[in-house]
């Protein structure tokens, strides 16, 4: 009997010995498995525990932030991310409400790495909490968007500097005039100093005017040297009409030259819009320039520019809004309707090949967007074309409110 029960026994444990072996095969199975899945995710992978203690990572972790392996080191949920990220992670995670969000991850070596995570909160079936968080590194897309960014700001200050360049005829022409008054009345100095005579009140005027004409010069070239520096893109509030008068004091020996009969229309109010001045130059610059170009074959070229004050409806919003309105008009050869859609686009033109990359326009619309105007046409082929350009009103508080704390 005894020798009966210890067989019994003996078969028992070696049973108990063949099922521990093949659940500890089936675990380190799922281990394997588990790792080669984690193994060939390119996002980074955190498993943590209730206490928000990091327990599990994938490969791509360790090796972009440097931590070593979890055997090696404990890592917390709070050596990863800032304090208020922290806090606003476990809060989600414990209600297990969790929504994409974006963050920065700190690695080993205090580099911050932009992410945007994923997380999920599960319990297993011992009732043990376990919190996961899924993260993608964002670093190489801002990086991407960095240089998209810079690529668009050379690609505006080319196109400040293509202006230029377009006027160069009434650049020089506008130059060539104070040059020649300031040789003129030199000229008319020395000879007078070599006239018997007292000449001191020819040489007082003479000289005022040569002063008059160097610091009229000096404008013109401080004008240029602002429209061709590159610019910081801070936003501040720009009075739409004073950028106006520049431009058209700018271009007043352009417009002369082209015999162009100019009809400003500027409101008494101020015209405030939150922006880049020398990015809302450009703007102007660009549209007044097509406007005279459009132009060059007509008689009696017209050029009107007005500004007001109005209230239109904010697509993004629905609702109406304060809105500067400025509108460039002439009375050129107008755009076809077909070809209205399109001036927009980058590389449209209508000019003849080699003098235009048909980017003005493009730049144009690209800038009033990133302030949140808009633009629109208006036009028929042998009427003209009118611009208008919607900038958002820039809203100052009184000056008793700002000074309240």
């Amino acid at each position: 009997m005894e020798q009966k029960t210890i067989q019994i026994l003996e078969q028992q444990r070696q049973d108990l010995v063949i099922r521990v072996l093949k659940k500890h095969e089936e675990i380190e199975a799922t281990r394997f498995f588990t790792e080669r899945i984690l193994a060939g995710i390119s996002e980074f992978f955190i498993l943590l525990d209730k206490d928000f203690q990091v327990i599990q990572t994938n490969r791509e972790f360790l090796e972009r932030t440097g931590y070593a392996p979890l055997g090696e080191q404990s890592l917390w949920l709070h050596q990863l991310f800032t304090e208020e990220t922290t806090q606003k992670i476990t809060k989600v995670l414990r209600r297990d409400e969790f929504a994409e969000m974006e963050a920065q991850l700190t690695t080993q070596s205090g580099e911050h790495l932009p992410v945007k995570m994923r997380g999920s909160t599960h319990v297993t079936q011992n009732g043990r909490v376990l919190h996961m968080l899924i993260c993608t590194d964002c670093s190489e897309f801002f990086e991407l968007m960095s240089q998209m960014q810079e690529g668009q700001k050379q690609l505006m200050h080319s196109s400040r500097l293509a202006s230029l360049g377009e006027m160069a005829a009434g650049i020089g022409h506008e130059l060539t005039q104070p040059l020649n008054a300031i040789l003129l009345f030199s000229r008319n100095c020395l000879k007078a100093l070599d006239t018997p005579g007292d000449h001191s009140e020819m040489l007082k005027e003479n000289l005022q005017i040569i002063i008059d004409r160097v610091n009229k010069a000096t404008s013109i070239i401080t004008t240029m040297r602002s429209f061709g520096r590159k610019v910081d893109e801070e936003r501040t509030p720009v009075d739409v009409n004073e950028v106006l008068n520049k431009i058209i004091k700018f271009l007043e020996a352009q417009l002369m030259l082209s015999e162009v009969e100019l009809d400003l229309r500027l409101t008494p109010e101020p015209c405030e819009a939150m922006g880049v001045e020398v990015r809302l130059e450009q703007v102007f610059l660009n549209l007044l320039q097509n406007a005279i170009q459009a132009m060059g074959r007509v008689v009696l070229p017209k050029l009107t520019i007005t500004s007001k004050l109005t209230d239109c409806l904010n697509l993004s919003t629905m609702r109406k809004e304060p809105y500067v309105l400025v509108t460039v008009q002439d009375n050129g050869e107008g755009i076809p309707e077909d070809l209205q859609k399109k001036i927009f686009d980058p590389f449209f033109t209508t000019r003849e090949v080699g003098t235009g990359m048909g980017l003005g326009l493009s730049i144009v619309d690209r800038i009033v967007r990133g302030i949140s105007g808009y633009i629109e046409v208006e036009s028929e082929p042998g009427k003209g074309a009118c611009f208008l350009v919607y900038l958002p009103r820039c809203h100052r508080l009184p000056k008793e409110q700002e000074a309240k704390p």
